[in-house]
């Protein structure tokens, strides 16, 4: 069971009948669309931190030698 604000349950139930829907189908359908940007979010670090390490940058950062090498274009 959940409790929400007052107001709040009734621009859900305006909602609703604008859509032609329950307020619960509503809640169900925002649920799952969080949950489905949640795990996508998740995937996403999960490949980042899979990625392989680049020997040229082992002992320097990326984004300094970038700006290095912007500044030597200006």
């Amino acid at each position: 069971m959940l409790t929400i604000d007052p107001q709040l349950e009734e621009k859900l139930k305006t909602l609703a009948k604008q859509e032609h829907s329950s307020p619960n189908e509503i809640i169900t359908r925002l649920v799952d669309e969080y949950i489905q940007r949640k795990q996508a979010a998740g995937l996403l670090i999960d490949i980042i931190d899979d990625l392989p390490e680049i020997a040229c940058f082992k002992y320097q950062n990326p984004l300094d030698m970038q700006m290095r090498l912007r500044d030597e274009w200006h």
